[in-house]
């Protein structure tokens, strides 16, 4: 009896040490990252005493999903709204922003026109409209340059995505191994694995799924990111429609790379990049030069009507450069396309100059021998016939093609870098149109340029003002949409984040009691030990 009982108590006493290891292992990880709480499964033996049957992690595998979805989501949403919100501040300040440049420059035109022979007023003027062009400068600069830290944190979470699915990968092979060689489960290596899957999450939404204890995971189009033991890794290159512009590449074979519809790149800080370039900087860009184009266009066309205090035609009072062309990679050689800003026309029944331009990029291609014009914006395509001298006209521009083949394409940004190119043609106030072509020094011709601010000089986006303040509303509606979104889907996580870890988080109330519990459980078979002894030295001691 007193050996049946010393190795009863023996089981018991090993028993309660791997409880208590096990304790006081979720004790020490309470605040690490990705651990999940362990508990240690006991099993009765048929000979008497007691078993290790298992050590498990306390997991939900579909509510971790959702976690993950869900902080995927919310830094998207967090990565967008912390660009937006620099250009909604920028437009909107009241100080800053555009508003009172232009409402001066308009102002400093009706100073000329109650006095087109002063030469104070004709300066004044020159310098508000200086102003004017170097803000414009300066926003369109600004928001370049946040074109171009996308580009470069694209490349930056690019790599860290190639970084996770290499350690998942890795992980992979590491718990196969592990299982194979001990029969049992590597419960540190399947908690490292769930946190390098829940760190991909931040950066890019992929889909995962288990077979055979292995993880894949796919992009949201099916592109597989890990597969088993090896991954694929995504790059970053050169749009090939626009070198300037970076986009996310797939290797489909060896040295062969696609580029991958951004629509399929959701979730992360990768995801709420694209979405940011896509839906607010490059549309602020582009209708930030629709209208210093329009400004530009419209205001010579009309300082071309007048004349200067020195008798000459009003020459142009803006500086304004072309639009952007560019190739696609694979044109044929010799192909070209020339793409400038139709002038400014008084549309029939109006007085004042107004020009048909949009917002929107547009790919001129030859198909099939006709040529294709698609808006990028809309899906739009239109057929554009070549007139006798080669020339075809649409939305404000005019097109001149030169050897392009089938299968040729351009893209075409009007306006996305035409801020840039805004300033002042004029150097002096005397050079100022005021006067019709009656007399220079009345202010006909000047009263002429001041009705463009309220006119819709720029076609069906209005006039100046009405222009900037939709693009102001525009930004802002679309930050405070991102906001709302953004609250929403934290909460969201913060639910699904405290849901997850009553069930794998380690609590230290909860261990605190167990370990009194498991102590007192390593006392008792203790106690069965030294008694067994004590039987045992009585037997003896009969004899």
């Amino acid at each position: 009896m007193a050996s049946s009982m010393l190795s009863i108590g023996v089981s018991g006493l090993q028993a309660a040490q791997t409880a208590l290891a096990t304790n006081s292992n979720n004790i020490a990880n309470v605040y690490t990252p990705g651990y999940s709480r362990e508990t240690v499964e006991l099993s009765g033996s048929s000979g008497g005493g007691v078993s290790v049957a298992s050590i498990s992690r306390q997991t939900d595998s579909y509510l971790s999903a959702q976690l993950d979805s869900a902080m995927s989501a919310s830094t998207a949403l967090e990565t967008h709204e912390a660009n937006i919100s620099q250009i909604d501040n920028l437009l909107a300040d009241d100080e800053a922003g555009l508003a009172p440049l232009m409402q001066e420059f308009f102002g400093a035109i009706e100073g000329v026109a109650s006095q087109p022979s002063d030469p104070a007023a004709r300066e004044s003027l020159l310098g508000s409209a200086e102003s004017l062009a170097g803000q414009i400068n300066a926003f369109s600069a600004y928001l370049d340059d946040m074109d171009s830290a996308v580009n470069s944190r694209l490349g930056d979470v690019v790599g860290d995505i190639n970084t996770a699915t290499s350690q998942i990968a890795s992980l992979n092979e590491q718990i196969s191994l592990t299982r194979a060689r001990t029969g049992e489960e590597p419960l540190g290596l399947l908690d490292q694995r769930d946190q390098a899957v829940t760190d991909l999450q931040t950066l890019v939404g992929v889909e995962v799924q288990e077979q055979d204890g292995r993880l894949s995971v796919s992009l949201g189009n099916g592109q597989l990111l890990v597969n088993g033991s090896s991954n694929h890794e995504l790059a970053v290159e050169p749009d090939p429609q626009d070198m300037s512009r970076s986009v996310v590449t797939y290797s489909v074979a060896p040295g062969v790379t696609s580029a991958i519809d951004e629509a399929q790149l959701e979730g992360g800080t990768l995801g709420g990049l694209l979405s940011f370039r896509a839906d607010s900087l490059e549309p602020t860009q582009n209708q930030l030069g629709q209208l210093a184009a329009g400004l530009a266009l419209t205001f010579n066309a009309q300082h071309a009507d007048g004349v200067d205090a020195n008798g000459n035609v009003g020459g142009d009072f803006f500086t304004l450069g072309d639009p952007e062309v560019l190739p696609a990679s694979g044109n044929a050689a010799g192909a070209g396309l020339e793409v400038t800003f139709a002038p400014a026309t008084q549309q029939e029944g109006d007085d004042f100059y107004s020009v048909a331009l949009t917002g929107d990029d547009y790919r001129l291609s030859l198909e099939g021998g006709t040529y294709q014009l698609e808006n990028l914006s809309s899906g739009a395509v239109q057929t554009l016939t070549p007139d006798s001298e080669g020339v075809m006209r649409q939305y404000g521009l005019v097109f001149t093609a030169t050897g392009m083949a089938d299968g040729d394409s351009f893209t075409i940004q009007p306006t996305r870098n035409i801020a840039d190119t805004f300033n002042v043609a004029i150097d002096e106030g005397a050079e100022i149109a005021a006067g019709s072509s009656d007399a220079s020094l009345d202010n006909r011709n000047i009263l002429a340029l001041q009705s463009l601010q309220s006119s819709d000089a720029l076609g069906s986006a209005g006039s100046f003002n009405d222009h900037y303040a939709s693009l102001v509303s525009q930004v802002g509606n679309q930050t405070r949409q991102v906001q709302v979104n953004l609250e929403a889907q934290q909460g969201l996580t913060e639910q699904l984040s405290a849901a997850d870890q009553s069930i794998s988080g380690g609590n230290l109330d909860e261990e605190a009691a167990d370990l009194i519990r498991y102590q007192q459980y390593y006392q008792a078979n203790a106690q069965v030990i030294q008694t067994a002894s004590t039987v045992l030295d009585t037997i003896l001691n009969i004899r």
